[in-house]
């Protein structure tokens, strides 16, 4: 069964169950400097590996930028 979440504004159709760490192989979107929040709430990368996206998730990646 198919899964719908929106990332960055743009909605995508998941084959089934997933992770973030899956979604973001799933992007091609390496995970060295990305911040994701899901529906508003920051996920720690150390919960990357167990958090399952759930139908209508609204997912942001943010890039780390270096500077002040």
């Amino acid at each position: 069964m198919g899964l719908s979440i929106t990332v960055n504004d743009n909605p995508h159709q998941l084959d089934g169950p997933c992770t973030v760490v899956e979604l973001l192989i799933f992007l091609d979107q390496p995970a060295k400097g990305v911040a994701v929040a899901i529906n508003d709430n920051i996920v720690s990368r150390s919960q990357w590996q167990q958090h399952q996206l759930k139908a209508n998730d609204q997912v942001m990646l943010f890039k780390a930028i270096a500077g002040g």
